[in-house]
């Protein structure tokens, strides 16, 4: 089984990668797991391009990322859903009584924008090809991890200033000092593995929609 990572950054990679170890219960899985955008060096393993949304979606657009659909078993694209309403992307977080939308929508209407993004110069390219899966964290990856390291199970998930807020818990735990970035990839590497167990998986998804959605979507994977 191969997986390319298509995200905005390193730091999702990482999670994301230790996601996908867990929920197949295959810690060499990890040997088959390419990190795609932004690109890593294999012998450095330091990134070798530049990241965020932007260049995602330009990625998305171009010709390699549609070489890379059709040499790799399986590709993620992962975005945060923070970015949506940006002029660039323009996916409102509202409907038209400027109510939020509920989360399963919003994912929705993410996802559309990025399909008419990669069949934007290859109509029908993602029509064709069934092996792209969406990983839309509603609004940042960092709520997924921030639903773990919570021990509350609150009405509903928490989608917003989770960076801040899951910092906050890590340095409570001993993992993140005052003067680390949140944003640093040691941290990342040294707290994400609890995805490496399923039943972290398992407990995450009942907590948090968007990650909920992700994990059904590996459903089909064979």
């Amino acid at each position: 089984m191969k997986f390319g990572l298509a995200c905005e950054g390193i730091t999702d990679q990482i999670v994301l990668g230790n996601i996908l170890c867990g929920y197949f219960d295959d810690p060499d899985l990890d040997d088959e797991i390419i990190e795609l955008q932004p690109s890593l060096d294999e012998t450095s393993q330091k990134q070798q391009n530049f990241g965020g949304w932007e260049k995602l979606l330009s990625y998305l657009r171009g010709s390699q990322f549609h070489e890379h659909v059709l040499s790799h078993g399986h590709i993620i694209v992962q975005l945060d859903s923070d970015i949506s309403e940006h002029l660039n992307f323009n996916v409102s977080q509202y409907d038209c009584d400027n109510k939020a939308l509920v989360i399963e929508e919003l994912v929705k209407n993410i996802i559309e924008k990025l399909i008419l993004t990669i069949n934007e110069r290859n109509d029908g390219f993602y029509e064709a090809n069934s092996n792209i899966i969406f990983a839309i964290c509603v609004h940042s990856l960092e709520c997924w991890l921030y639903a773990y390291y919570n021990p509350h199970s609150p009405a509903k998930p928490k989608i917003t200033n989770c960076c801040k807020a899951l910092e906050h818990k890590l340095q409570e735990k001993g993992f993140c000092k005052q003067k680390n970035k949140p944003k640093d990839k040691k941290l990342y590497e040294k707290y994400s593995p609890l995805f490496l167990k399923r039943e972290n998986i398992d407990r995450v998804a009942k907590k948090d929609t968007s990650f909920n959605i992700f994990i059904q979507a590996l459903e089909n994977v064979s």
